[in-house]
């Protein structure tokens, strides 16, 4: 299996995504804006493919008629107050997926935009941005590193 798709599958999981798969694609030798440029697509991938399964599933159980009401009930009032702060909303969640720790990226990011109730191009835009910036920090933080290795 070539680096460039060991690199593309790190970045695509969970617990790894770019805090992962940036410094395994430098470290193992590929070029700083390779490994970053693929781990980026990777994630932002991945991001998206979660959104969409569960846009997908959460359409499909809400046509059921215990779960639409429980939706319309609690979470729709909840979002509808949420929406009065949009912008505040957004940049929190950028914030949250372009910060590289565990458990916060593109795959908890996703999840939450769903439930957010972004739209797809909301959630491409916010999940796409926030995994630039933490790909861009794990790069910078990778190649700082490498200055202190004898």
């Amino acid at each position: 299996m070539s680096l460039a798709i060991k690199v593309f599958l790190l970045s695509m999981t969970p617990v790894g995504e770019c805090r992962i798969s940036i410094p395994y694609g430098i470290y193992s030798g590929l070029s700083p804006f390779e490994s970053f440029l693929i781990s980026f697509l990777g994630n932002t991938l991945m991001g998206l493919i979660i959104y969409s399964t569960i846009d997908f599933i959460s359409r499909i159980l809400l046509n059921k008629e215990p779960l639409r009401s429980y939706y319309n009930r609690f979470i729709y009032k909840k979002l509808k107050k949420l929406k009065i702060h949009s912008l505040g909303i957004t940049l929190s969640l950028l914030l949250f997926i372009a910060t590289p720790l565990p458990g916060t990226g593109a795959f908890t990011g996703a999840i939450l935009a769903r439930v957010l109730g972004f739209s797809m191009k909301e959630a491409f835009t916010v999940i796409g941005f926030g995994v630039l910036f933490a790909s861009l920090i794990v790069t910078f933080i990778t190649l700082s590193s490498t200055l202190f290795i004898f």
